[in-house]
């Protein structure tokens, strides 16, 4: 199969016949005539529904070359540029497969670290309503105290006073 595929201006069949010449040997080459006059399928009346997605003989960049040189060359890719590329295409994809790998490591232990923060604030949260209960034992201790104290306070004061009117 060949790789550069020579095309000529219909209108220099002679620089046709050199190139044939010159790459006659050559199986990578093949040189052919511009054989195309305009565009094909010419009709007076609309066809009812265009088959073909686009021309398959369009290439405008072809066909511009054309129109200003007397050849033009279109190259196929050869085997070792298409492996080169899929050995490039590889490459990329195992260094984004890595860095995807490493992004769901990362997801995964910044899930066990809010796990571990979360049953932080549990234990937290714990210890700050057990250190309430114990606060309000307190007050509700301290203000029996309170209460016995000023009972006992008014209980001083009201034997103190009979003494004194007496």
């Amino acid at each position: 199969m060949p790789i550069h595929l020579v095309i000529v201006n219909r209108l220099h069949p002679d620089v046709c016949e050199d190139l044939r010449a010159r790459f006659a040997g050559d199986t990578n080459v093949r040189v052919i005539l511009d054989r195309r006059l305009g565009a094909r399928r010419r009709r007076t009346a609309p066809a009812a529904a265009e088959r073909r997605r686009a021309e398959r003989r369009s290439r405008p960049d072809v066909d511009e070359k054309l129109r200003i040189a007397s050849h033009t060359i279109v190259s196929e890719p050869s085997e070792a540029s298409s492996l080169h590329e899929a050995h490039e295409w590889i490459d990329v994809l195992y260094d984004r497969v890595g860095a995807i790998r490493d992004a769901l490591d990362g997801h995964d232990r910044l899930r066990r670290e809010a796990e571990a923060i979360a049953q932080a604030h549990e234990r937290l949260r714990s210890e700050v309503d057990r250190a309430r209960r114990e606060l309000e034992d307190i007050d509700a201790a301290f203000a029996r105290a309170l209460m016995l104290a000023n009972d006992l306070l008014s209980r001083l004061r009201s034997e103190a006073s009979p003494s004194h009117t007496g």
